[in-house]
């Protein structure tokens, strides 16, 4: 008899982890919370070796600033509570890996690909900025793997690198709105009082100014008979898309969960869903390559594990050395505080300071210091930033995985043409949130 492939032990961990997150969803049990926390601090542990060097020190710097802050400030249950919270986390990357491995089982992804490969050089290029917006609100980073190939490795060197900018204007754009990017979840994790559907609102419009300021800046020559065709391409992609939106908006309406915790239960059971309409051997071959795939999100998880520890210290540390209070006592005007979330993450983020640093950061100020602005803009602001530094910034994955995928230089993307649309698509996001400020005030 044929033996069974043995799971390796940290993946074994892993969907341990995804079922005791699940399982805490319905029931908030103060042991089970404590046991999935020490099961990640294992799993952090037998895969910190396999985790790229830049991550490890990042990892350990904010370890080690966490470590010192629950030392001086007796903060040890603070820090605890951030692993716990770090568990839903993993479970969430868990989902966006079957995400992934559904979507490359589905017709409509092969359709859009066969459309954009059909567009004139400009309209693929325009093509490329909508559809990875589209798509990658879903599949994230993924989105590249699926349309890099439709340029081709063999095409000129600008050719290449004019597509992975697109490509990352596009994909980038996404994190303004949906809630598939940990963007959001972590966000969620320190504003969840703002309703979700007002995020998607403010965040699909901002993405299609983004869209239309792109479109304007690099490829105005393409007409409205090419935009028209390029959008066309990526029809197909457009309901599968929505319905993964709405299934987490109506969880959010109709139960007392939070927004990752909704993503976690109702996008698994969507996936698999649609996989078995086509057929029980789709849904074994996604569950095989999720679980095989599941390896490439290990420096993620720990990178957030450590950020969220480090979050629920500086909690405390905002309080004990006053400075939260001092700070709120200034009064600053909100366009500073939204220029300081969307352009201070931006501009560490060229110094190759990760996102998941410069977010907590603000996130932990905007929930502890009343600064009279709304959440919902604050929440926009730390959103901005993290486009922009997953489009500019040395550190980001999506600039990473542009690179590997389109063969050109890290550098080439991080300090690219982007840089120009970041700076005027930033200004102009912040001037909007402060003019919504000036309206909700």
């Amino acid at each position: 008899m044929a033996r069974s492939p043995r799971v390796p032990l940290a993946e074994s961990l892993l969907a341990l982890l995804w079922l005791a997150a699940l399982v805490r969803i319905f029931w908030s049990n103060p042991g089970m919370a404590a046991a999935s926390a020490g099961i990640l601090i294992l799993y952090i542990a037998i895969v910190f070796t396999r985790v790229r060097r830049q991550m490890q020190i990042l990892f350990g710097v904010l370890g080690a600033l966490a470590i010192i802050l629950a030392l001086w400030l007796d903060g040890w249950v603070a820090l605890w509570q951030g692993i716990e919270k770090s568990v839903i986390f993993a479970a969430f990357f868990g989902t966006l890996t079957l995400l992934r491995a559904t979507a490359d089982q589905r017709p409509e992804i092969t359709r859009a690909r066969t459309l954009v490969d059909r567009l004139k050089p400009d309209e693929r290029n325009s093509g490329l900025l909508v559809g990875t917006s589209i798509l990658g609100s879903v599949l994230v980073v993924g989105v590249m793997a699926i349309f890099a190939p439709i340029v081709g490795r063999d095409a000129a060197f600008g050719t290449r690198l004019s597509a992975a900018e697109a490509c990352q204007r596009g994909m980038c754009l996404a994190c303004l709105w949906s809630p598939f990017w940990i963007a959001m979840a972590m966000s969620y994790e320190h504003l969840p009082q703002v309703p979700l559907w007002q995020v998607l609102i403010l965040g699909l419009s901002l993405n299609a100014l983004g869209l239309v300021m792109a479109q304007l800046m690099y490829t105005r020559d393409v007409g409205m008979a090419g935009l028209g065709r390029a959008l066309a391409a990526f029809l197909p992609v457009v309901p599968p898309v929505a319905l993964a939106a709405v299934v987490v908006l109506a969880l959010k309406a109709l139960t007392p969960f939070g927004t990752l915790q909704c993503l976690v239960l109702g996008v698994p059971v969507l996936c698999l869903a649609a996989l078995a309409i086509q057929g029980g051997q789709r849904v074994k071959t996604a569950v095989r390559q999720s679980a095989a795939g599941i390896g490439a999100v290990r420096a993620e998880i720990s990178l957030l594990t450590a950020a969220m520890a480090l979050g629920q210290v500086l909690v405390v540390a905002l309080d004990a050395s006053g400075f939260g209070a001092w700070l709120g006592s200034l009064a600053p005007p909100a366009w500073t505080m939204f220029l300081m979330a969307a352009g201070g993450m931006t501009v560490l983020a060229f110094a190759g300071v990760h996102q998941f640093v410069t977010a907590t950061v603000m996130l932990v100020l905007f929930s502890t210091v009343n600064f009279g602005i709304d959440p919902l803009l604050m929440m926009m602001s730390v959103l901005l930033g993290w486009s922009f530094s997953s489009m500019t910034g040395l550190s980001a994955v999506s600039v990473a995985s542009a690179a590997a995928m389109f063969a050109v230089p890290v550098e080439k993307i991080a300090y690219g043409h982007n840089l120009r649309f970041v700076a005027v698509f930033g200004g102009v996001g912040v001037a909007i949130l402060s003019g919504l400020d000036l309206v909700i005030g």
